[in-house]
């Protein structure tokens, strides 16, 4: 079950910023004491749960444990009929309910007026994160000790969603509802408005929220006869929103489930910071799951009996090691570092806000630097392939699923818009990439390495039409950050392939300033204007695009 750490009591009272974590880990991942943790566990270990005003919540994830709960010791049958259920769990989601509860559970019971909420979450485990934000922005926060009331708060919170495509007098008559019962039986942030001279309730908001390669693939949420329904908006829900994507995922059922979807479908007129970033590889190369390999082991040319048994078995967890600084590094801690960099320059902006971190936060980034040639040189994976990480039971799973025309997604369309679709399948093809996609280094510099026997040539486009990650398109942006831009973290925009991709970029939101050669980019705004010198808007406000072409 979930893992849960309260601060010891404390007789004097606290004026310190009470921070609740909470930590949603991916489908099939759980805690594995090696290489093989994702990026949640990772996060998870590497914060201060000695400090008393940090509370901390970690979920392994969907399909990792049985629901029903009862004695570990089942016996054979039991054994048995928990793994089906753990199975069904795995391709589905049935427990996601469940999962939201629980989270909601551990805020319920722990947030007071004025905490800070962080949220973390991986795969489905985002989605997890994203849909409880939006419920507790929503509906709000029941009174601590009210358990009982958690399923119908979640229960109306799910129909409302879910009657956004019904007849209006339904979906007033469910939002009537879902207002009545959160006057009712829930609490609000109270503030004092001075210029007004009366107090006012707000909606619990998500101070950070941090997701790595987010899917939507629940089957419990999607309407009848497979209609998918819109990405659960994190619009308006967090102050400030990260999101790390993976470039190179294949799978029909794990299509991103992109911020740049929430900006296209909702009217954007709030002032969050947001930041979608893409990176090289596939889901778990983004957000860990892999075990990491060390360079002589990635160098060196497998025998045949290996190559035999990479096609038909799972690429096996590593071992535990007794000093992490022996661990390997590889692609997925990328992401991680970007993440983390991404916290504390938040951080940094207002400490009492700021998260608290262990040692072994400094021991990473120690290693990292030394190992960061091993990250960056790493293998991509690919679960539609034999031999590249997966079963070949599993990559024939997957293939199915891809070539069958059953399972619906989000495709991307010219306008910038996203439009469901199930035919024609989706055939392994290469995920679609908003014209206004900002770009992680790790990208920029795979493209461009010549050392590789095989050049990284990803097939993504914005749609349609040729591959849009080539060499030449890469052009750089400028943090507008306080402190030194950290090269290993530099971003970069793509530059218009034609007229029709400058124009018809649907969430550009582009300011000309003084300078000619720039443009300056924020979010809060609705409006829709040309970038200078052809340069594609952007959703967010902490950048500055520089015209300047970057050069090999």
């Amino acid at each position: 079950m979930p893992h849960v750490e309260s601060p010891s009591a404390s007789s004097r009272p606290d004026k310190r910023v009470r921070k609740l974590v909470l930590c949603f880990d991916g489908t099939g991942n759980e805690f594995q004491g090696n290489t093989s943790d994702t990026n949640i566990v990772k996060i998870y270990d590497k914060l201060d749960r000695d400090n008393d005003a940090q509370y901390h919540y970690y979920q392994p994830g969907i399909g990792t444990y049985d629901i029903s709960g009862g004695s570990l010791n089942k016996g054979t049958i039991g054994n048995f009929t928990s793994k089906i259920s753990r199975a069904i769990d795995s391709g589905i989601a049935t427990s996601f309910d469940v999962h939201v509860m629980a989270g909601y559970r551990f805020l319920m019971n722990h947030y007071k007026p004025g905490a800070k909420i962080y949220m973390f979450g991986f795969s489905r485990g985002a989605f997890t994160a994203r849909f409880l934000a939006r419920m507790i922005n929503r509906v709000g926060l029941l009174s601590k000790g009210n358990d009982e009331m958690i399923p119908f708060a979640y229960s109306l919170y799910q129909s409302w969603e879910q009657a956004k495509d019904e007849k209006e007098i339904d979906v007033q008559h469910k939002k009537n509802l879902l207002n009545n019962f959160t006057s009712t039986f829930c609490r609000r942030d109270k503030s004092y408005h001075k210029e007004e001279g009366k107090v006012c309730y707000t909606p619990v908001k998500i101070y950070f929220l941090g997701i790595f390669d987010c899917v939507s693939s629940v089957a419990v949420l999607e309407t009848p006869f497979g209609r998918t329904p819109k990405p659960v908006s994190v619009v308006g829900t967090a102050e400030h929103v990260r999101h790390a994507v993976a470039v190179d995922e294949f799978r029909v059922k794990f299509k991103a489930a992109l911020l740049n979807q929430d900006l296209y479908y909702e009217k954007y007129e709030h002032d969050e910071d947001v930041k979608e970033v893409w990176f090289p590889g596939n889901h778990g190369d983004v957000g860990g799951g892999w075990p990491a390999h060390s360079p002589e082991e990635q160098e060196a040319k497998p025998i045949w009996w290996h190559k035999i048994l990479r096609v038909f078995f799972k690429d096996p967890s590593g071992r535990a090691t007794k000093d992490r600084s022996d661990d390997a590094y590889q692609m997925s801690d990328i992401p991680l570092s970007w993440m983390i960099r991404e916290i504390e320059l938040i951080g940094a902006k207002e400490e009492s806000y700021a998260l608290k971190w262990s040692p072994q936060l400094e021991e990473f980034k120690k290693n990292l630097i030394k190992k960061k040639e091993q990250a960056y040189k790493a293998s991509r994976h690919n679960t539609m392939s034999f031999g590249r990480g997966s079963s070949w039971l599993k990559v024939l799973m997957w293939k199915f699923m891809d070539y069958v025309p059953l399972f619906p997604r989000y495709e991307l369309q010219e306008g910038g818009k996203w439009i469901m679709q199930t035919w024609p399948p989706n055939m392994a093809s290469a995920r679609d990439i908003p014209n206004s996609a900002l770009l992680h280094a790790s990208v920029y510099k795979r493209i461009t390495d010549q050392t590789r026997e095989r050049r990284y040539k990803p097939r993504n486009n914005h749609g349609s039409g040729d591959p849009c990650l080539q060499e030449g398109r890469f052009i750089k942006v400028e943090a507008a950050h306080d402190d030194t831009q950290d090269v290993d973290h530099t971003l970069y925009a793509l530059e218009p392939m034609t007229v029709e991709d400058l124009n018809s970029s649907a969430t550009k939101i582009v300011t000309p300033k003084a300078n000619a050669r720039k443009a300056h980019i924020h979010t809060g705004s609705a409006a829709r204007s040309s970038a200078v010198n052809g340069i594609n808007g952007l959703k967010s406000r902490q950048f500055v695009v520089s015209a300047q072409e970057v050069s090999n």
